[in-house]
């Protein structure tokens, strides 16, 4: 084994440019899902909410949607959007643990697409 020693301050700059790839490869992954549509169901189980209160975030404009003979679709970005612009108080740990939540309730019920044409 070899052992190389550095600056310390060679050490932070190489530390902090690993840490800004990493970054940028984890929002990368997160906006992949905030195209995906969810229906009616699909939102509901992801909010833990009844299909009456999604009607009624809908009827009061809460939430962006798409309609298509009588059914309603969302994008995971806009829920994103109304749980952000509702927030009174949110902690970045709280969004995340509920987006990892969505993430693995849609992976569950559906197969996704990995490569995007």
């Amino acid at each position: 084994m070899k052992i190389i020693t550095i600056e310390e301050e060679a050490w932070q700059q190489l530390n902090s440019r690993i840490n800004a790839i990493a970054d940028y490869l984890k929002r990368q992954e997160d906006k992949s899902y905030d195209g995906l549509w969810l229906n009616n169901h699909e939102v509901c189980q992801y909010l833990h909410i009844s299909e009456k209160t999604l009607w009624r975030m809908r009827t009061k404009g809460e939430i962006t949607y798409s309609k298509i003979y009588s059914q309603y679709f969302y994008t995971i970005g806009s829920i994103k959007d109304m749980l952000n612009a509702n927030a009174i108080q949110s902690s970045d740990e709280f969004v995340q643990e509920l987006m990892a939540k969505g993430k693995s309730y849609i992976e569950k019920g559906r197969k996704l697409k990995t490569d995007k044409k």
